[in-house]
């Protein structure tokens, strides 16, 4: 299995206890997802040494404040571009960040616009915002993206443009077996979807734990082949070859 959005360094334990713990539950590879400046340069300088790990560069919605400069952050990217599988953590966040709508739709817009000079996918944080989501991504059809978290319904899946959309999901679907998000598990194509733990958070029905880590993505795997009335292990070889495909490890 792989884990296509976690974040190792806000887990309180060690990380090589943690990726072990992982490998023996059959996760043989974590992307490890950055969300601010400080991140990015520990997945430079820590994680992009660890076997089995792949690392992202990006800023999240909820880290884009007036202080942070944009030209700093993409010099920050250019200059690493070749480490990183995707741009991202990126994206809207409408329920936690109303007051800086505007400046997260620029930091946004700037980062996809990196991907696409680069030709890096992206990992999309999209939360109350489909309709911006929307306008703003669909200038970026050519671009590869995935919906992190995925948490809203197939009609918006429908309404991407292009051919280059996926989604991934979490712990948070093994909560329900019916209603949007559900549904849209049920009908988007089975080579769109991947499985991530959005670790340490997002902890799976029926895992007694304090914070998320990478070993539980199977219960997400699992959810998906009760819900599409497939095997466990045929989900997880094609969500395995779908995540390899996007990111390019």
């Amino acid at each position: 299995m792989i884990d296509t959005h976690a974040h190792l360094h806000l887990i309180n334990r060690n990380t090589e206890d943690v990726l072990a713990a992982a490998k023996e539950a059959g996760v043989y590879h974590v992307v490890q997802v950055a969300i601010d400046l400080p991140s990015i340069h520990r997945n430079l300088n820590e994680y992009a040494l660890m076997p089995n790990c792949s690392i992202t560069g990006g800023i999240h919605p909820l880290s884009v404040f007036d202080s942070l400069e944009l030209d700093e952050v993409l010099a920050v990217l250019n200059a690493h571009v070749e480490a990183f599988v995707a741009i991202g953590e990126i994206g809207l966040d409408y329920k936690y960040g109303k007051d800086n709508m505007a400046l997260q739709k620029i930091f946004f817009e700037s980062q996809l616009a990196f991907a696409r000079a680069h030709e890096k996918p992206v990992i999309i944080h999209s939360r109350h915002c489909d309709e911006d989501m929307l306008n703003i991504v669909n200038q970026y059809s050519d671009v590869k993206k995935v919906f992190h978290c995925y948490a809203t319904n197939y009609a918006f899946f429908e309404a991407l443009e292009g051919d280059q959309n996926y989604i991934s999901f979490t712990g948070m679907v093994t909560y329900a077996k019916k209603g949007k998000v559900i549904n849209a598990m049920r009908k988007v194509p089975m080579n769109r979807l991947m499985i991530e733990t959005d670790a340490p958070y997002l902890i799976p029905r029926g895992v007694d734990v304090a914070q998320n880590s990478p070993e539980h993505v199977g219960h997400i795997a699992q959810h998906i082949a009760d819900i599409r009335g497939m095997s466990f292990e045929d989900v997880i070889d094609q969500t395995a070859k779908t995540a390899q495909s996007f990111f390019s490890i």
